[in-house]
């Protein structure tokens, strides 16, 4: 994934922190003197300190926001004028957890870094489409004849395509930056996931 961030910002903070020379473990912190970096031109996964891909494990995630939130606490920097500043950067660090940790709007997420040219792209795998559009006539069917059994099948035929829908978000992620069909075609699966989802919710309700 170096491709897909070698074009963004650089971060801020320098090498070495200004105030005590402690070579900084954080591009937010110093684990010395505790002085604070802003989060300014660091993705998120800069700000959680973790190597930028889709497959990322979900407990060093977590490992990685705890640690990091801690260091950043308003209580932990001081009341000259920081805690503001570590404000800030908290509503950010806690943006980038809850976006890295979904694994849909984690791939999303690779997929804005590699400067997106299908954000506008509304469209969804034609053979998705069709499977789709059969699903929700059946399910309005079932609906109909208040047939319950019938509608938990549906429900199982939807979770089925969902989860093959993630495994293939899963593949195109892992392939960025690739080529403009590769991210054409992960826009079209994660625009696909959201009909389903929709279904899903549907199902689900009472």
């Amino acid at each position: 994934m170096t491709e897909s961030t070698e074009h963004q910002p650089a971060p801020v903070a320098p090498a070495r922190c200004r105030a005590c020379d402690r070579p900084l473990e954080s591009p937010l912190y110093c684990a010395g003197c505790h002085r604070l970096y802003p989060a300014d031109g660091l993705n998120y996964f800069e700000l959680l300190g973790v190597s930028p891909g889709f497959d990322i494990d979900p407990e060093v995630i977590r490992r990685r926001y705890f640690q990091v939130s801690r260091d950043i606490h308003p209580d932990r920097v001081g009341a000259d004028g920081r805690q503001d500043l570590a404000m800030r950067i908290s509503a950010k660090v806690n943006e980038a957890y809850r976006v890295l940790l979904d694994p849909l709007l984690r791939a999303e997420y690779l997929l804005s870094l590699c400067h997106d040219e299908t954000l506008n792209d509304k469209a969804v795998p034609p053979e998705v489409l069709t499977e789709t559009l059969m699903l929700r006539e059946e399910i309005e069917q079932a609906r109909a004849a208040g047939d319950a059994g019938r509608l938990a099948e549906m429900r199982e035929q939807v979770e089925q395509r969902d989860a093959a829908l993630r495994e293939q978000v899963a593949h195109a992620a892992r392939a960025l930056p690739g080529d403009a069909e590769t991210r054409r075609r992960l826009r079209q699966f994660l625009n696909a996931t959201r009909y389903v989802r929709r279904m899903l919710d549907e199902l689900r309700e009472p």
